[in-house]
């Protein structure tokens, strides 16, 4: 159910709050396990710039995820996220219960998922973005496909696509440049 450009720019304006998945979307969806328990994850760079954005604009984000790892702890405090909910089995539930206690709308906020599991979001949020590479059910409905894969900067990607759809991009890259200088 894609959106097409002046519906994602109107769902785009009422967003606050950026949600998403962790394995297959803030990660490549890969998951190493070594001895005495070790587990790896591979986060991108421009998906921990695109947060810093974010929040430079004002607004929150976080991650739902059904598993629990201590690498995307770590990797959440490093960016601040607002909301980490980990071993989450029923994410709508959850979802609920942070728009519920933050006072945002359903339609404030933004969604990025990659499997079945995230589909229970769909019709809650106002924008619900699918990596490139995520499972063919979750692209046939989500209302934006990203052109880049999990863990190789969709969120950034997403993130771009809110704030440049809100008027606020240029406005925050200006943000780095400390001389005033033009993006």
């Amino acid at each position: 159910m894609p959106m097409n450009e002046r519906d994602f720019q109107n769902a785009a304006a009422h967003v606050r709050l950026l949600l998403f998945d962790c394995d297959g979307v803030f990660t490549d969806g890969r998951i190493i396990h070594g001895t005495d328990g070790f587990e790896a994850k591979s986060f991108h760079s421009h998906d921990g710039m695109g947060v810093e954005l974010w929040h430079r604009a004002g607004f929150i984000c976080g991650c739902l995820t059904g598993r629990s790892s201590e690498a995307l702890a770590k990797r959440a405090r490093e960016l601040r996220f607002e909301e980490l909910h980990q071993t989450v089995s029923d994410k709508r539930a959850v979802f609920e219960e942070i728009i519920v206690r933050r006072g945002f709308r359903a339609d404030e906020t933004a969604y990025i998922g990659d499997d079945v599991n995230d589909l229970s979001l769909l019709a809650r949020v106002g924008i619900f973005f699918a990596p490139v590479d995520a499972n063919a059910a979750v692209i046939r409905r989500a209302h934006r496909v990203l052109r880049r894969r999990g863990g190789h900067g969709a969120v950034r990607e997403a993130i771009d696509l809110i704030l440049s759809g809100k008027g606020l991009l240029d406005k925050v890259l200006m943000s780095f440049f400390s001389d005033g200088e033009t993006a």
